[in-house]
């Protein structure tokens, strides 16, 4: 049982800024409330969400001081009185919105996190994949398949391919049977074709529209996943053929954008935001795919949480394909072969 005075490692901040603000330092470990499990962490993840929230471009604020982080996957440490159901131990994982958000996150040695937002672990699955999952499948998962209502007939343009986020929603997309246009820079052509993209459009290339009315055989897509930093909102809505639904997975770095409101009425289109909690048993099957091997995890680099200013950086100005992965140094450490190790056959 945790008790109180007990410290752990984290990553906080005590004030809105640059990456600088995050600091790695020891406060108190979290004791679990009566329905929530104690878990400790053995990976979590750097999202496009601490990032807002750090710079204070998030819509939720919390009082600060303030652990972020909004993705975890570790073992059960303690529970709280009225938890059942789960055991010490146990292998779990979670992503929810409040998480990181509302209430402290995953940067740190300990997380308490309400037990019905747990989610159990296969047994063959890496932590470090069922975070490459976490946040950016999550988010994807809403807005595709929750608010998009994808089907198989769908031709999908996805913006922002990728980001970490539209890594998730090219998986989503083919593995549903969906025409996939992914947009993202030439040198993730490859990549994205590997997860599944049918076409890759160079989001820098000329005629954007164009482009995409030539990949549809002049219909339009019938559904725009918009994820981008850069505006570009009215360029989706002209991507779009009638009834054609435009989603709106991340806010990114802008506030407003002018569209042209004749084309959404006349087209009948539709405009639609996805914050929204993941079902945890959609997490669960998500990750059983995982498993299985019907989706890729796309990790960037793995650091220790030490480093979650240099993660942060590196998002900031050199996004590479793929996530961020940060596992707490106590649980590197602990890993570490012992200089005299011997392997025996």
């Amino acid at each position: 049982m945790t008790e109180l005075g007990e410290l752990m490692m984290a990553v906080r901040i005590a004030r809105i800024g640059k990456p600088r603000v995050l600091k790695y330092e020891r406060c108190p470990m979290p004791i679990p409330a009566p329905d929530e499990a104690l878990v400790r962490i053995h990976a979590t993840s750097a999202n496009a969400s601490d990032l807002l929230f750090r710079d204070g471009r998030f819509i939720i604020r919390k009082p600060l001081p303030h652990i972020l982080g909004n993705d975890l996957a570790g073992e059960i440490a303690s529970l709280g009185e009225d938890v059942s159901g789960w055991e010490p131990g146990d292998r779990v994982a979670a992503c929810f919105e409040g998480l990181g958000r509302e209430r402290d996150g995953s940067y740190a040695e300990y997380c308490a996190v309400p037990a019905d937002q747990l989610v159990k672990m296969p047994d063959s699955l890496d932590f470090q994949v069922a975070v490459a999952a976490g946040a950016s499948f999550a988010n994807a998962w809403t807005a595709l398949v929750g608010t998009g209502k994808i089907k198989k007939a769908d031709r999908v343009v996805i913006q922002g391919a990728a980001s970490p986020l539209g890594i998730a929603a090219v998986q989503i997309a083919s593995a549903k049977g969906s025409q996939v246009i992914a947009v993202s820079g030439s040198e993730n052509a490859a990549q994205l074709r590997e997860i599944g993209a049918d076409i890759v459009l160079d989001e820098a290339g000329s005629d954007l529209v164009r482009q995409v009315k030539v990949a549809t055989g002049e219909l339009g897509a019938t559904l725009v996943l918009h994820s981008s930093n850069t505006d570009g909102l009215a360029q989706s809505i002209d991507m779009l053929d009638y009834k054609g639904r435009l989603i709106l997975a991340s806010p990114g770095q802008v506030r407003e954008s002018r569209i042209n409101l004749i084309e959404v009425y006349l087209k009948n289109l539709s405009i639609l935001g996805s914050y929204d909690s993941l079902r945890t048993k959609d997490f669960e099957s998500i990750l059983l795919d995982f498993a299985k091997g019907k989706y890729q995890p796309a990790i960037d680099e793995a650091l220790p949480l030490s480093k979650a200013r240099k993660a942060h950086e590196k998002m900031e100005k050199n996004p590479g394909f793929g996530k961020i992965v940060l596992s707490p140094d106590s649980i590197l450490e602990a890993a570490k072969k012992p200089a005299s190790w011997i392997p025996i056959d």
